[in-house]
């Protein structure tokens, strides 16, 4: 087709963009649908080798529509700041059910297999080897190091190590939360079983008790809340599938994921977090065991304040 062809078939379209653009259009609404035809009309002048004059005025009156409908570079940050501090807690907040849920599942578990193992040490055994028991009291040996480290590892690569363990296993809780929910109550139970195991096997033994405790402290705050919050968001997928109600199910999947994103990027973030702390401050032998305790106390403090605080009435 030629240029002046192109040019009358779509002079129409071009006008009423730029006349919704300054205020002129009757409905303001029909700007998505006529930008997805813009976009067309600018890719097919770019392929077709039109003049640069017309390939420059589209991809102006294109800049210009997509700045109405997202906004400016400017705004992005306070959009993405408000995401982070607004959406994200108050999603969790109203999903408080599934919280508690997750809660109870993780930590119920870990206090219940806990106990077991306190008062009768050899129940240990029916949850893991004996090889990695004695590698867990090695590790958490005073005079070491490097707290909680199997080797001789350096701080960045047990960095890169902790996201990947720390990422694979929220992200297999919150995919596994698509089956119905279970699997991913499953799986924050069956983490909360070997929390449970480790933390009583090392706690009846006072030389490794305070490593421990003041090494998972901190990183426990963001890490395990990441954990809740990926088995939280991948249980209501499940039950979206479960009960749509009077959508579809793929439409009842659609609308969830929408609302439960913040939830599972927040979640990713902490868990990003945690990664960083675990490698180069609860690692740390030179770091004081009472200020470790200190800096956990506050840690744990800002993250139950912040979920419990953040964003009330600013949506």
């Amino acid at each position: 087709m030629k240029q002046q062809q192109f040019e009358a078939d779509h002079a129409a379209l071009w006008t009423a963009i730029s006349a919704l653009l300054e205020g002129a259009g009757s409905d303001q609404r029909a700007l998505p649908a006529l930008y997805r035809r813009l976009c067309q009309t600018l890719a097919l002048s770019s392929q077709r080798g039109y003049s640069p004059a017309l390939t420059d005025y589209l991809q102006k009156l294109v800049g210009a529509c997509h700045r109405r409908l997202y906004g400016t570079a400017i705004e992005r940050p306070n959009t993405l700041l408000r995401w982070m501090l607004v959406d994200f807690p108050c999603r969790v907040r109203a999903e408080w059910r599934l919280l508690l849920l997750t809660c109870l599942a993780f930590f119920g578990v870990a206090l219940g297999v806990g106990l077991l193992v306190w008062f009768k040490p050899q129940w240990a055994y029916s949850f893991t080897s004996a090889a990695q028991l004695a590698e867990y009291r090695e590790m958490y040996q005073p005079g070491r190091a490097s707290i909680g480290r199997g080797g001789s590892e350096g701080d960045v690569m047990m960095f890169g190590h902790y996201i990947w363990n720390n990422v694979s296993i929220g992200f297999r809780t919150f995919a596994g939360g698509i089956f119905g929910g279970i699997p991913a109550l499953v799986s924050v139970g069956f983490n909360g079983m070997h929390m449970g195991v480790i933390a009583a096997w090392l706690s009846r033994d006072p030389a490794t008790a305070h490593q421990f405790w003041s090494f998972v402290i901190t990183h426990a705050s963001v890490e395990l809340t990441g954990l809740l919050l990926c088995g939280m968001s991948g249980i209501r997928l499940g039950l979206a599938l479960i009960h749509p109600g009077r959508r579809t199910r793929a439409h009842a999947l659609h609308e969830t994921s929408q609302a439960m994103f913040p939830v599972i990027v927040g979640g990713s973030l902490m868990t990003f977090t945690a990664a960083f702390i675990e490698a180069f401050w609860s690692a740390s032998s030179v770091i004081p065991i009472n200020v470790k305790y200190a800096v956990g106390g506050a840690c744990w403090a800002l993250v139950i304040g912040f979920f419990l605080f953040a964003g009330r009435g600013k949506q």
